[in-house]
């Protein structure tokens, strides 16, 4: 795993505070559902990731605290402790924001695949566990179906 440099400088959110990169901005309700999907509206959630590199980021903070400790024992110290805290907390937040989040893109690709295509929200469910291909292609195979079943 590649983890990018840990961002500084950015303004702390007082609701948002654990989350370092801004958020990804879903492209209005009426716009066409291709051009949502290409903008990444229903991609998976950068929350997983973004809180895969806390986990990084703590044992960089962790490996410099113990380069640059003058004790004997740096695991014992509360200082060190309290780094393992932060990004625990940290990661915490951002793990139940990537569910929320992915529950919350999966409802919405759901129902905007249902409601373009005509379909039930249980067909489109039943499409969405056996196919295996890109947001994109399952449109398109969706299409292709919708058009055969037009013309038969």
């Amino acid at each position: 795993m590649k983890a990018p440099k840990k961002p500084t400088g950015r303004r702390a959110l007082p609701f948002y505070w654990w989350r370092r990169f801004k958020s990804h901005k879903n492209l209005p309700y009426k716009t066409r559902l291709t051009d949502k999907i290409q903008n990444g509206d229903f991609d998976p959630s950068p929350f997983f990731e973004e809180a895969k590199w806390e986990l990084h980021w703590m044992k960089e903070e962790q490996d410099d605290f113990i380069d640059n400790y003058k004790g004997k024992e740096p695991h014992q110290d509360p200082l060190y402790r309290d780094i393992e805290a932060r990004a625990r907390k940290r990661y915490n937040k951002l793990f139940a924001d990537g569910m929320k989040d992915e529950a919350d893109r999966m409802e919405r690709l759901v129902n905007n695949f249902s409601k373009h295509f005509k379909m039930s929200k249980d067909e489109i469910a039943d499409v969405m566990k056996s196919f295996d291909g890109t947001i994109l292609e399952m449109y398109r195979s969706l299409r292709e179906k919708n058009i055969y079943s037009l013309n038969g």
